[in-house]
């Protein structure tokens, strides 16, 4: 459980992009070996992915093509 609380951690802190950012591609890469670890599957990852851009990202007609682009680095990272 404690990799989802750090998960937000991961993003760009104005561009709220996954591993963008040496920082945030450090903190992306320790989710994820969390993650395995603790028996999450790479769908749990997307499902956590997919809720912290619904609650930050609110740019009109922006959300879908966001989500897409996080899942893929994610998917790339995993």
């Amino acid at each position: 459980m404690a990799w989802k609380d750090d998960l937000d951690s991961a993003f760009g802190a104005v561009d709220r992009k996954l591993a963008v950012h040496p920082s945030d591609r450090k903190v992306a890469k320790q989710v994820i070996k969390e993650a395995k670890a603790a028996g999450d599957t790479f769908d749990d990852l997307e499902k956590e992915i997919v809720w912290n851009c619904y609650k930050h990202v609110t740019a009109p007609g922006a959300l879908q093509s966001h989500i897409a682009e996080q899942v893929k680095t994610a998917k790339a990272l995993w």
